[in-house]
């Protein structure tokens, strides 16, 4: 059961090297999917009448490409599997010429929004039919391992255009941190090719959050604290390609 969308890339989706920047990818890939949970019944509204709502746990995201301002993508996202205690979904963007510029698999949950605690998908959204076709192989998994380098620490702080519908901050803006932790001439000379991301717990005040990064050749670890707690709510990995990303 797959589902499509056409986006058109705006002035304020691109950067610096007129391009879409990865986390406009990114949020339009999750704005495909929430679409399609409406379609099919599983929204954030729907799982409401529940007390159930949507947790994303990990997510890859490989980008080959990238379009460039006022040009459209398409995006297609379905539904992958849904077994005891997650619910995989993958997705794909290409260019008007169908040509791919990025690919994702993410790893979903379910939560009781009033415990916080995992419920089994298989009872909420038993009727949804899935597609077995994924855009890895078989045996990909999403891993993100640490590594020592050299250190960067920046601190960001929660504000209320960060937090979603479910009064949470947003994954896309985790990744707004992590990627903005990069010196901007190493951006200036490099492009996110791989995304490898940890969602390990949630933001729901307006926080100090400091966001590490060890950089290692063209790769960083990344992780993201919690001040007010003092504990680790993301961790990360990221793999960058010399020279002006692909227009596509």
């Amino acid at each position: 059961m797959k589902y499509r969308e056409t986006f058109i890339i705006n002035s304020f989706d691109v950067d610096m090297t007129k391009l879409a920047t990865p986390v406009m990818l990114c949020a339009v890939m999750q704005e495909t999917a929430s679409r399609q949970c409406v379609d099919i019944g599983i929204s954030v509204d729907d799982l409401a009448k529940y007390n159930q709502t949507w947790m994303l746990a990990k997510q890859y995201i490989k980008f080959s490409g990238f379009p460039s301002w006022r040009s459209s993508i398409i995006v297609e996202t379905w539904p992958r599997n849904k077994t005891g205690l997650r619910a995989l979904r993958d997705c794909i963007i290409k260019n008007e010429k169908e040509e791919e510029i990025a690919k994702s698999v993410t790893n979903w949950m379910l939560i009781d929004v009033n415990t916080r605690r995992l419920c089994k998908i298989d009872e909420t959204i038993k009727h949804i039919a899935i597609t077995e076709e994924s855009v890895m192989s078989e045996d990909f998994k999403i891993k993100v391992e640490k590594f020592d380098g050299e250190k960067i620490i920046t601190i960001f702080k929660a504000r209320p255009s960060d937090f979603d519908m479910n009064a949470h901050v947003t994954s896309t803006c985790y990744i707004k941190w992590v990627l903005d932790t990069v010196p901007l001439e190493f951006h200036k000379k490099h492009y996110v090719s791989e995304l490898y991301a940890e969602y390990v717990e949630e933001i729901s005040s307006e926080v100090d959050v400091e966001s590490i990064a060890y950089m290692k050749d063209n790769s960083f670890y990344h992780e993201l604290k919690n001040l007010q707690t003092e504990r680790i709510v993301f961790r990360g990995r990221t793999t960058w390609q010399k020279c002006v990303p692909t227009t596509k």
